[in-house]
């Protein structure tokens, strides 16, 4: 299996807000293929952001909706809409709460849907996780597989976080295993303790198996893992979107 490309989520916002194209620039000419949720692409004529975007060398990974526009149809219209505009092939809900079961039912309902409704237009429709769909379960089950269970494989599909999957207390490689063919894209992400949270450090400085969860992601078929830190530590964004691409390469991953 090829690895899946690199793409990058949040870490340089700052410096884009001042600069998006420079910034966009040398995430590029680091190493990075894409970017998760690249809105301001969306400002003015989105034809030739596009092309510029692209003829950077990068691409689109993900739309993002929120739970408002998987309710309403015309809503969900206009995201279908700016995807396509934004040439790409995902949409991504990147959280809810999983407090009971009940609920759980209710949002699978949703989401099996509003994906139903994207799957016709050739997208996408995927959750992204964090700790607490592992460490909420019902009847000894996860979450998360809650929402697998219920919801058609071609309606909903994952973006699977190693490192909340880590902080939820189960092994990312084994959950990608499992979930096999509704995985398109993974977050590689790192902390330095678990002991403490949210204890965010440069992918490849921490304790999350990073590795290990690549290789998952190749064996299964992943097309993107994309690069996020929740929150800076001691670097800036760019130094620590270099230090995580060079950290890759140096695992011999790149």
């Amino acid at each position: 299996m090829s690895r899946p490309k690199l793409g990058l989520i949040g870490i340089v916002r700052e410096e884009a807000k001042q600069d998006f194209w420079g910034t966009m620039q040398r995430v590029a000419e680091i190493g990075y293929e894409g970017i998760e949720g690249a809105g301001e692409l969306l400002n003015g004529d989105v034809k030739a952001n596009v092309e510029r975007f692209r003829g950077l060398g990068l691409q689109v990974a993900t739309h993002s909706v929120n739970k408002e526009q998987l309710r309403d149809e015309k809503l969900l219209d206009q995201v279908i809409r700016e995807a396509h505009a934004l040439q790409t092939k995902d949409v991504t809900f990147w959280w809810d709460v999983v407090d009971n079961r009940e609920q759980l039912l209710r949002d699978a309902e949703l989401y099996d849907k509003a994906g139903a409704r994207l799957a016709s237009e050739g997208l996408r429709f995927c959750y992204h996780n964090h700790a607490h769909e592992f460490t909420n379960t019902f009847n000894g089950v996860y979450s998360l597989d809650i929402l697998a269970e219920h919801t058609d494989p071609k309606h909903l599909y994952f973006r699977m976080d190693v490192a909340w999957i880590t902080i939820g207390g189960a092994d990312p490689a084994h959950i990608l295993r499992k979930m096999a063919g509704r995985v398109p894209a993974i977050h590689l992400k790192d902390v330095y303790t678990l002991d403490e949270e949210r204890k965010w450090t440069a992918v490849g400085t921490g304790v999350v198996k990073i590795k290990e969860s690549i290789e998952a992601a190749k064996d299964i078929g992943a097309e993107w893992m994309t690069v996020e830190q929740d929150e800076l530590r001691h670097l800036t964004g760019i130094e620590t979107a270099t230090v995580s691409y060079l950290n890759l390469k140096e695992m011999g991953l790149l």
